[in-house]
């Protein structure tokens, strides 16, 4: 009985790891990059690794002078403009709550909403 119980553990073993292998492969990296004297954007999403996030998302920017301003692993970056013209980012598991974070580091509820980014999960 100790025997099939064992079997039957392997199998189910068997067939449940597989599975979580596509789940591990979808954590992946996203990021935005800004231009601060443009205002232009770049986005990149489902990188192996931050750098390659943040070299991507400053490719997609466009310009030399492109800065990655936020990266993220499963979850939201987010980027706001602030009056004064600076950009700040923040991360949160929603991208409602990304947002906020990054409102709340600018210290202004009423910066604009610029991009985002989602990656993983």
């Amino acid at each position: 009985m100790l025997s099939r119980h064992r079997n039957v553990i392997a199998a189910t073993a068997a067939l449940v790891l597989p599975l979580a292998v596509p789940a591990v492969a979808q954590a992946a990296w996203g990021a935005i990059a800004v231009d601060p004297t443009t205002g232009r954007i770049g986005l990149s999403r489902h990188e192996d690794t931050a750098a390659k996030a943040q070299r991507e998302a400053k490719h997609e920017c466009g310009t030399s002078h492109c800065k990655a301003a936020v990266w993220v692993r499963n979850g939201y970056g987010a980027l706001v403009l602030k009056k004064n013209g600076i950009h700040i980012a923040g991360l949160g598991r929603t991208k409602a709550q990304a947002f906020r974070n990054a409102r709340k580091r600018a210290n202004e509820q009423s910066a604009r909403s610029v991009a985002w980014v989602f990656s993983g999960y």
